[in-house]
């Protein structure tokens, strides 16, 4: 169902980059390599852009845990916010959790502007409705 999930996450000058690494690894659960891009803010600071691709069953064990650990309040956000999150024409189910929570090891679904972005690209457009079901699904046994 998943065929790639990108992960990226903004590093401003005042934050350390090995926390940043450690977020990932609280997401990831597994070995992954890091793209680090530098740029330069509006006020002349240091921004990195670190993300990392992971492929296949790998990506698609890291969808399954994310929604194991949500909470019943963000299960019940994502629920009602999942349309919005699926880009159609890309194939694409967009997520962002809480930079500070994830660093904690809690994933926190978020709208904020310091998060985790996570997109999960889907092999076609017919996966859609299969991953709509197994969100619905894992919601539903909670509630149980």
């Amino acid at each position: 169902m998943i065929k790639s999930l990108e992960i990226r996450v903004f590093v401003h000058a005042t934050e350390d980059k090995d926390k940043i690494i450690l977020t990932l690894k609280n997401i990831i659960k597994d070995d992954f390599n890091i793209i680090e891009e530098q740029y330069e803010g509006y006020y002349g600071n240091s921004i990195s852009v670190i993300s990392c691709i992971i492929e296949g069953e790998k990506a698609e064990k890291i969808l399954n845990n994310l929604l194991d650990s949500l909470s019943i309040p963000d299960k019940d956000m994502l629920l009602k916010t999942l349309d919005d999150r699926i880009e159609e024409k890309n194939n694409t189910f967009h997520l962002r959790l809480n930079k500070q929570k994830a660093y904690l090891g809690q994933l926190v679904l978020s709208d904020s502007d310091d998060v985790v972005k996570l997109i999960f690209k889907l092999e076609n457009k017919f996966e859609i409705e299969k991953l709509k079901k197994l969100i619905t699904e894992k919601y539903n046994k909670v509630g149980q």
